[in-house]
């Protein structure tokens, strides 16, 4: 495999071929906190598509079960870089996917914007 998974997600907004690919227990690190679980981790990885904007694949490089994306994105017409890590279990399902970006003047306007998401739209996980 030397396409992402998450990316193409990101650019067209259709998370169901991701979703359909995470482990029962996947977890996902951003850069604000780590969460678990399908339904979360979906749930996050959709919200993000919502927040980056222009999502374009830079770079990629691989090993047998982990594959490293870089990649430029936009928030609020402000450019952004990252590197997006997806780590795969031996079955092959999606059980890992960590996220880096910078500059950090970004990064804290795409945590703004990803923290009135989660007001909109809390995660599954979450009791109400």
């Amino acid at each position: 495999m030397n396409e992402s998974l998450v990316l193409p997600s990101w650019r067209s907004g259709d998370m169901k071929r991701v979703t359909s690919l995470l482990c029962t227990d996947t977890t996902f690190s951003s850069p604000v906190a780590d969460y678990r679980g399908r339904a979360d981790v979906a749930h996050m990885l959709g919200l993000i598509a919502a927040v980056l904007e222009g999502v374009e694949q830079t770079g990629r490089w691989g090993g047998e079960r982990d594959r490293l994306f870089a990649f430029t994105a936009r928030v609020d017409g402000h450019e952004l870089q990252g590197i997006l890590r997806e780590e795969f279990a031996t079955a092959g399902g999606l059980e890992h996917v960590t996220l880096l970006l910078r500059p950090y003047r970004v990064l804290r306007t795409a945590i703004a914007k990803m923290a009135q998401q989660l007001k909109v739209s809390p995660l599954p996980g979450q009791s109400a």
